[in-house]
């Protein structure tokens, strides 16, 4: 039987369209550099939190004093998903983040981020290494693993935030889900009032103007 991690795993791998995701090729050209990624291990790591500590709001999710136990965890993340294998087991890791995250409040935009400072690190020191034609080839696959790890996070963000509300207030999920219908209709008929009335102004304005 599988757990309720492997199960929401594999939905929400389903939900991406296949050229888009993670593939085989991919793997296969990580694998090939990986020699050269182990390499960028250290300034990898050291930049990414860097750009944490300096950010006020990432700042503020983060203790004063686990920086080095942070670090330790992106290395072992680096090194596993350099090394491989990309399999059951590693996308369970990338759904677990997701619950991580809520507990510790890191917010899906935050996680975004980092992820584009991710991509143009990459694309800037494999640029240097291995030259503009192969970086844009390795940086492809790695494209592919950041939209697949960031549905994965932030889909088990969402989805254990839901869970947690579920249990905290007792609420059937049919009914959740029929109270977020409501507000969101609520929120999109405010909005069309208020942009209806933004463009009446504006209109009225360029007359006179």
């Amino acid at each position: 039987m599988k757990s309720p991690l492997v199960e929401l795993t594999e939905m929400i791998l389903n939900q991406l369209p296949p050229s888009s995701r993670f593939g085989e090729e991919d793997a296969a050209l990580v694998h090939y550099h990986r020699t050269l990624l182990l390499e960028f291990e250290s300034d990898l790591v050291q930049g990414f939190y860097d750009t944490i500590y300096a950010h006020a709001p990432l700042r503020a999710v983060m203790q004063s004093d686990e920086r080095s136990a942070r670090e330790t965890t992106l290395r072992q993340w680096w090194q596993r998903t350099v090394t491989g294998p990309f399999d059951e087991r590693y996308w369970t890791w990338q759904v677990l983040v997701g619950l991580v995250h809520v507990k510790h409040g890191v917010k899906n935009p935050m996680m975004m981020g980092m992820w584009g400072w991710l991509l143009s690190w990459l694309r800037n020191r494999l640029t240097a290494t291995v030259g503009e034609s192969e970086a844009t080839r390795v940086l492809g696959s790695f494209e592919h693993l950041a939209v697949t790890v960031q549905a994965l996070t932030s889909e088990s963000y969402l989805e254990h935030y839901l869970k947690v509300l579920q249990r905290t207030t007792g609420f059937k999920p049919a009914l959740l889900d029929r109270l977020v219908q409501s507000e969101i209709n609520q929120l999109l008929e405010e909005t069309r009032t208020s942009w209806n009335e933004t463009e009446t102004v504006v209109g009225k304005l360029s007359t006179v103007s």
